[in-house]
């Protein structure tokens, strides 16, 4: 009963949404990230991520990193113990930019260390005037094992 229930209410929140936003221009360039998941072994201090703009349009991506327990992939904090070069990127469509991820943390890796490397598409501004702007995040598991 509270799956039917629930299952009733999403749709009914989704069928909503598509009739308040219908009207409106809704505009996401897309952006991809690979690979999906680093892992970065034995005395590794550093790896690459490759971001891809999609679309028609110039993307603009910041890139960040965060701590994170290697569980929830919300339960994450700021850190300083691994950085990214380039933070921040303004892509052609379809240019590609090789990331480089450094761990700076002079200590070495004990079991493993897990981080995030998130990768912003921020709302560029040829969204205007009634557009729906988009903000997308890629969340990028990162780990360093001894």
């Amino acid at each position: 009963m509270i799956k039917h229930t629930l299952k009733k209410t999403t749709a009914c929140t989704v069928l909503a949404a598509g009739l308040i936003l219908a009207p409106m221009e809704v505009s996401a360039e897309s952006v991809a990230v690979s690979p999906t998941r680093l892992n970065v072994p034995n005395k590794g201090q550093q790896t690459t991520l490759t971001v891809k703009a999609g679309g028609k349009q110039a993307s603009v991506v910041q890139l960040r990193v965060v701590k994170w327990d290697g569980r929830d992939p919300d339960n994450i904090s700021p850190t300083r113990d691994v950085v990214v070069s380039p933070p921040m990127a303004n892509l052609r469509p379809r240019q590609e930019l090789t990331v480089r991820v450094l761990r700076t943390k002079k200590r070495a890796v004990r079991g493993k260390e897990c981080y995030r490397v998130l990768v912003d598409r921020l709302p560029g501004k040829e969204q205007s005037g009634q557009a729906v702007k988009l903000q997308v995040r890629h969340s990028v598991p990162l780990c360093f094992t001894s």
